[in-house]
């Protein structure tokens, strides 16, 4: 299998990091999605992260992959079955993410095209999110390893990485259970980080990892 992914999209980083935690033997292929027309064919969409099962058949969105791959592994328990409060702070934390990845995007743009109305209703949507995580900080802040868990330390460690938000004062629990968090394998192994600017040549495929099977 080929988890087709980028080098800072924390809906990716949260497919490898699963991968990772479930011991998924897997090739974690970072791509630069806006040259990579050949992903055209697997995800009509062109988004990321994208897992290609074999020849042309292909899983997306984050929840779908990571669904398919606690299905190798339902032993480990990572998405309890029929949990719909897991699955809905699960929901929760990919909301984050997306209203986060929208206010980096906003304010990557040139001022004078900026919508900071645009901003201020993201920030808005962020700190209820986060909020909302801090409200169920009872069960979020364990140390066995659960979807909405890995999820959450996912979203928060992207906001610190795209300073998005100083979430920390209004989420004390969260912030403390993230120092001792952050530092779980699959977590550490599946940091984000930007790439160096464009050199020239073919950029859609830039490097890869393999999973093994074993359980890090």
């Amino acid at each position: 299998m080929i988890l087709l992914n980028g080098p800072n999209t924390p809906f990716g980083r949260l497919a490898w990091a699963t991968a990772l935690q479930l011991a998924t033997e897997v090739e974690n292929r970072v791509i630069d999605v806006y040259s990579a027309d050949f992903l055209d064919v697997l995800n009509p969409l062109r988004q990321i992260p994208t897992l290609v099962l074999d020849g042309d058949r292909a899983l997306f969105d984050s929840r779908v992959i990571c669904s398919y791959f606690h299905s190798l592994r339902p032993e480990t328990g990572l998405i309890p079955p029929s949990d719909w409060a897991v699955e809905t702070r699960w929901s929760l934390a990919i909301g984050l993410m997306e209203a986060s990845v929208a206010r980096t995007m906003e304010m990557r743009r040139q001022a004078s095209h900026r919508s900071m109305a645009s901003v201020a209703r993201h920030d808005q949507r962020i700190a209820r999110a986060v909020a909302a995580l801090e409200a169920q900080a009872d069960e979020i802040c364990g140390t066995q390893v659960r979807i909405d868990r890995l999820a959450t330390a996912v979203v928060l460690e992207y906001i610190d990485f795209r300073v998005v938000s100083d979430w920390r004062p209004t989420a004390p629990r969260l912030a403390r259970w993230l120092e001792s968090e952050t530092m779980r394998p699959s977590l550490v192994s599946s940091r984000p980080y930007d790439l160096p600017p464009a050199t020239g040549g073919d950029r859609s495929i830039l490097h890869s990892q393999i999973a093994k099977g074993t359980h890090p």
